[in-house]
């Protein structure tokens, strides 16, 4: 997938604005996506972290359990892209977000019934 220079360019700018380690919500997870296509293996653990964090406390997905489910399986993609030599704390977002989306699942079984 192509991403246009100008998005990326725009989305660095922003990212070197920032002055926190990750950028949250929704401007965060607009940078990481774009940035991802460019550069998957040095974003993805951003963008499975702000996937994670929208997928929790977002007021649209606490209101609509299919956009949560699909914020985390989109993170779940994303974290097959962490390196196998990034820090643990990275690798290990994956196991988290499999365990939400079971938990998700368990839950929706549930409420079917």
């Amino acid at each position: 997938m192509s991403v246009h220079t100008d998005l990326v360019l725009k989305a660095r700018v922003r990212l070197m604005s920032h002055n926190e380690r990750i950028l949250d919500g929704e401007g965060g997870l607009t940078v990481y996506r774009i940035l991802f296509t460019v550069s998957p293996h040095i974003h993805a653990y951003k963008l499975a972290y702000v996937l994670r964090s929208l997928s929790e406390n977002s007021p649209q997905t606490t209101r609509t359990p299919g956009a949560r489910q699909a914020l985390l399986e989109e993170a779940r993609a994303a974290s097959t892209r962490i390196p196998a030599d990034a820090p643990t704390h990275q690798r290990r977002i994956w196991d988290h977000t499999v365990a939400e989306l079971r938990e998700i699942e368990r839950r929706l079984g549930q409420a079917s019934r």
